[in-house]
């Protein structure tokens, strides 16, 4: 696949990576609306792909006191998925990680979106929460809550490790991805328990609760390749990662690692094992000292033979998958006279007198329409959860925790009388969270998402005006732009223009905020015997020319750099269209969007 070759100013720009944005759909300009291959529109695809993060040194291990490893019990893993409808193009990764701040994602997610033009809402990271892995990036809240087991220096080398793997998994993900099906299912298991044990004077301790709140539902999403072989798994159960205690130094990615490893072996096909809402739930065998003591290896019985059950389960799949990606924030008190990391600025407001909000992050993903999986990047207790799911829409509502850093514990109204490490340690949030969460919440599965597919699929062209995200990115999309010229089309079922002639062009009224260079990233398709024409992209700032690069077919969008601009705050215009010396036999491009990513961004 060749890259753009551009100029900027005469000077020669050379594009550091390729980036392959494999989204299948059917660009149509050179077909008929009879033709077979335009009825490739939604074909459903997917990929899988398991990359080892097990360090080969010494670490700190996070969870617990601060304790440095020895030895290896069991290896660590990235798991990612790339989901791609033709339309919306879906990562996530699972990753035997205790816990990261919000900023280690952000940082991640800006490696992707400059790589891959992957925007934030369709990456989710989620951990699995063992808490005998290394540490990762800086410290984030924790620090504020337990400062004294933070004086070693934070590890950027094998931070660094951690994000170049996930980045090359996402890579090597998206060049893999097949014709796939999915299905969905439940499963019940006993492996977890309450862990917030009450004694007579109402207070709670870190023990066990026989009679409190639980969630031993496993909520499976399965997808097969077209020929019904299994894919990946993902499963979602609620439990900490806590069967091995502190006094433990061996690497292991405890519960969620041996029941994955486990399914992967009986069905072989990967696991992503997503952690629920498990703030207060516990596995039923809780910190013991080494793996026999803590009865590692049961729980491949307790937790994994459930989980192949419920794949049992799942004898219907379908071919027909929309994607839909969202997100919202969630506003709520913060504790009086609480730190707050200097990392972290992004996810609080100072609301004057002493008085700050949490900003708590809310991501959504709607499968068709009996699918909706929602996280947060908390510790969630489990009955706030199972009321999302008792009044969600959807017959399968997952929720997937510790995704996208870590904001602490997000308790129960209920439960902060009873005080306890999870409401009085680790909790930034007053009683008012619960309701908080599940207005929002609700609000948002009752409401924004229900309509939200078949809206997304047939979206109209409306030239409108092109303001930055909350990131600073301007998002020029076909369906914001204004085309001119005898032949040129809005394909609605694309999201993209189809071109013909050499007088067509597209202009967008953009207006940035602030004086910034930005990174300018085309997705576009076209077929391998029409690449190769100039285009050029026009601006106040300058001009960027250069030529097509091949996408593999009409049918396969793909995405790249094409140079960067320095532009000024204000309104003013973009404009693509073809270069000069323009073969009139040829069709230009089909194109989607435009994406400026400010440079001060992290790369």
């Amino acid at each position: 696949m060749a890259i753009f070759q551009y100029k900027r100013s005469h000077i020669m720009y050379r594009i550091v990576m390729l980036i392959t944005h494999c989204l299948i759909t059917q660009a149509g300009f050179a077909k008929s609306p009879g033709d077979p291959a335009a009825n490739n529109a939604g074909i459903f695809r997917a990929a899988v792909v398991k990359t080892d993060i097990t360090p080969d040194q010494p670490k700190m291990l996070l969870g617990y006191n601060a304790r440095q490893s020895k030895g290896v019990h069991d290896h660590i893993y990235h798991r990612i998925v790339v989901l791609d409808d033709g339309i919306t193009q879906f990562v996530l990764v699972s990753s035997d990680i205790c816990v990261i701040s919000p900023s280690e994602y952000d940082h991640v997610a800006s490696l992707l979106l400059h790589r891959f033009g992957i925007a934030p809402e369709n990456f989710w990271w989620s951990l699995t929460h063992t808490h005998s892995a290394p540490e990762v990036g800086v410290p984030g809240l924790p620090e504020v809550f337990m400062g004294d087991r933070y004086k070693h220096p934070v590890d950027t080398v094998y931070t660094s490790f951690v994000e170049q793997r996930l980045v090359e998994g996402v890579e090597q993900a998206r060049k893999n991805l097949v014709k796939a099906r999915l299905g969905a299912g439940w499963g019940h298991s006993n492996a977890n328990i309450n862990r917030r044990g009450i004694d007579v004077n109402g207070k709670a301790s870190l023990g066990m609760d026989p009679d409190g709140p639980v969630d031993r539902r496993i909520g499976l999403i399965r997808i097969d390749k077209e020929d019904g072989t299994p894919l990946v798994l993902l499963s979602n159960y609620a439990v900490h990662g806590t069967a091995l205690n502190a006094a433990n130094l061996q690497i292991s990615a405890d519960v969620p690692g041996i029941v994955s490893e486990y399914v992967e072996e009986k069905t072989g096909a990967p696991m992503l094992f997503i952690n629920g809402a498990a703030g207060n739930l516990a596995p039923i065998y809780s910190t013991y000292p080494n793996p026999s003591s803590a009865h590692l290896s049961q729980f491949r019985v307790l937790l994994g033979d459930k989980i192949l059950d419920a794949n049992r389960q799942i004898t219907a799949t379908t071919d027909k998958v929309r994607l839909f990606a969202g997100k919202t924030i969630i506003e709520t008190p913060r504790k009086d006279s609480l730190g707050w990391p200097s990392d972290m600025g992004n996810y609080t407001r100072d609301l004057g007198n002493g008085k700050h909000l949490i900003k708590l992050p809310a991501r959504f993903l709607k499968i068709n329409d009996d699918i909706a999986v929602w996280s947060l990047p908390v510790e969630l207790f489990c009955e706030i959860s199972n009321g999302v799911r008792d009044r969600s829409p959807y017959a399968y509502t997952f929720y997937y925790g510790y995704t996208n850093g870590w904001l602490g514990y997000l308790p129960s109204a209920s439960e902060f009388k009873h005080g306890g490490y999870e409401v009085e340690t680790v909790c930034p949030y007053t009683p008012d969270v619960e309701k908080d969460v599940k207005d929002v919440v609700l609000n948002y599965l009752q409401g924004d998402m229900k309509s939200k597919i078949s809206a997304e699929r047939l979206p109209v062209n409306r030239p409108s005006l092109v303001e930055p995200d909350e990131a600073g990115v301007l998002v020029l999309s076909a369906e914001k732009g204004k085309a001119t010229g005898p032949d040129i089309k809005y394909m609605p079922e694309w999201k993209a223009f189809g071109w013909f002639t050499h007088k067509d062009k597209v202009e967008w009224e953009i207006n940035p905020k602030e004086n910034k260079e930005y990174l300018v990233i085309i997705e576009w398709s076209v077929a391998d015997d029409h690449s190769g024409q100039p285009f050029m992209l026009e601006s106040s700032a300058g001009t960027i020319t250069g030529n097509v690069g091949k996408s593999g077919s009409w049918e396969t969008f793909t995405s790249a750099p094409i140079g960067t601009l320095k532009l000024n705050a204000g309104n003013q215009r973009i404009i693509f269209k073809p270069g000069k010396n323009f073969d009139r036999q040829k069709a230009l491009l089909d194109l989607r969007k435009i994406v400026l990513v400010p440079m001060d961004k992290e790369l």
